[in-house]
């Protein structure tokens, strides 16, 4: 009774369960062994609950044997009303702290999700399906992926390094199921391939809005043309398309000098997040040869037609190129030399231009393709017919790209570097004809370009200024970099 009295003041259990002397002890004041047993069970049976699910299912066993054992004896019948609703509560009790502990056992033993999202990167020897098969694709999967992607990609030509994104969706049954892939072909341009039915599978290629920005730079030759250019943060496709522009009167492997110097005004496109996309047009450039300038102007004439031109309007294209090709050394010239096969003194009747195996060779005027295809000692050979007395040749190609009959522009590509025929290495040679009879090319006297006249050449004057006031404001605060300066970026645009 003084156990009673105590635990009832102490924890209040009364507020819980409304439990009376008679439930603990019998008339005979004996403990009711069963009943202090059965509380303590019931105690336990509710920690274990509550703690997590690796006891529910004990727990769930003991409270039944509890309720089995938990019978009332004849002398306790007074209270048989009390015991049922106490019984309800202590069931409803026990099946809450049981229920919270399945809840914690599920989570604990619930799997985790794949990713939805997976970045692939091809390696050597890698294929996109066999990738995609990896990533969690079935094999008809991957194989229709595929197909959908070669409606704007040819996957024959990936390259090591490609990425490729991978995303998933939760399926039907359970799991994750392909939803999309996606692949950056250039800062421009995206194809995706998105699942559009259960069998169904549609690929879209888009494309990125580009906007222009216009940069200045300015370079002092110390060394090589590409090297100081690159130091000044130049780009190489800037250098290569302005050697093309001034070919028609500047030798470029002969003319320029160490202390010579370049100006360029150029456009570069961007995405809209600023990520670079592609070079532009050369609009002005300047180059100063041993001390003289000579700057051109890219304009757009009335008829459509866009040209370089000089300061007067007269436009720097002339009938033909100096050099017909980029980056090359001026092995042999025109005249008596020792064939360097034959071995005995011969007239060399052109220029030859030695470089690597694979160079760019340029048609060096506007004409028709009359000669395509070998030809003797001259190996893979080209002429082209300029007008009714001037041809130029082109011979020991690699290559040969021009087709014959074909009509080609000044500067097109015709054919690549190469060794064949009668020649020790891979070079150019080049020839010019005067009614069909070789000349020195350095002696002919080239009839000058078109002249801007009238309103045309107002209109150019007026963009001339504006041109060259916005190089100005570009280049201001610039620097021609020297030999030994480095490139104050690492981003060349």
């Amino acid at each position: 009774m003084q156990l009673f009295a105590a635990l009832k003041s102490k924890f209040a259990f009364h507020r819980i369960l409304p439990l009376r002397q008679r439930y603990l002890v019998t008339r005979g004041n004996r403990v009711r062994l069963r009943y202090m047993v059965s509380s303590a069970v019931f105690a336990i049976i509710a920690v274990y609950g509550i703690v997590g699910a690796s006891t529910s299912s004990m727990a769930l066993r003991v409270a039944d044997d509890f309720k089995a054992a938990y019978t009332m004896s004849p002398e306790d019948q007074a209270g048989e009303e009390q015991y049922a609703r106490n019984a309800q509560k202590m069931d409803s009790f026990i099946a809450s702290g049981v229920s919270s502990g399945i809840r914690k056992a599920s989570l604990a033993i619930k799997k985790p999700e794949h990713p939805r999202y997976k970045e692939l990167e091809v390696k050597p020897g890698d294929t996109v399906g066999g990738l995609l098969q990896k990533a969690g694709l079935s094999g008809p999967e991957a194989y229709r992926a595929v197909k959908a992607l070669e409606e704007h990609y040819d996957v024959r030509k990936i390259k090591s390094g490609q990425k490729i994104d991978v995303h998933f969706k939760p399926g039907k049954e359970g799991g994750l199921e392909f939803a999309k892939m996606a692949m950056k072909l250039n800062p421009i341009k995206e194809v995706s391939v998105q699942r559009a039915g259960p069998e169904d599978f549609k690929a879209e290629l888009s494309e990125k809005e580009l906007f222009p920005r216009t940069y200045a730079r300015k370079a002092k030759i110390q060394t090589s043309l590409y090297g100081s250019a690159a130091r000044a943060n130049i780009p190489s496709a800037v250098i290569a398309e302005m050697i093309r522009v001034y070919s028609w009167n500047i030798d470029f492997q002969r003319d320029i000098r160490s202390g010579d110097k370049i100006e360029v005004l150029y456009e570069a496109f961007e995405t809209e997040d600023g990520e670079f996309a592609k070079y532009g047009n050369v609009l002005y450039a300047n180059l100063s040869v041993r001390g003289r300038d000579y700057p051109i102007y890219r304009f757009e004439m009335d008829d459509g037609r866009v040209d370089f031109f000089e300061p007067d309007g007269i436009s720097i294209r002339k009938t033909l190129m100096k050099t017909p090709i980029d980056g090359a050394r001026l092995s042999s010239g025109f005249g008596m030399r020792k064939h360097p096969v034959l071995g005995y003194n011969k007239m060399h009747k052109g220029m030859d231009f030695a470089a690597p195996t694979g160079t760019p060779i340029y048609a060096a005027g506007d004409g028709v393709v009359e000669h395509a295809g070998r030809k003797g000692g001259y190996g893979n050979y080209v002429r082209i017919r300029h007008n009714s007395k001037l041809k130029t040749a082109y011979a020991h190609m690699h290559r040969i790209k021009a087709k014959l009959g074909g009509r080609v522009k000044q500067g097109e590509v015709i054919g690549y570097v190469g060794t064949t025929g009668r020649s020790t290495g891979p070079h150019l040679h080049y020839e010019v004809m005067v009614h069909n009879g070789q000349v020195d090319p350095r002696s002919i006297k080239l009839p000058t370009g078109e002249q801007l006249a009238g309103k045309q050449l107002k209109r150019f004057k007026s963009f001339l200024g504006r041109t060259k006031q916005q190089y100005v404001s570009l280049s201001d605060g610039l620097k021609f970099a020297s030999a030994d300066e480095e490139s104050s970026s690492n981003n060349i645009h």
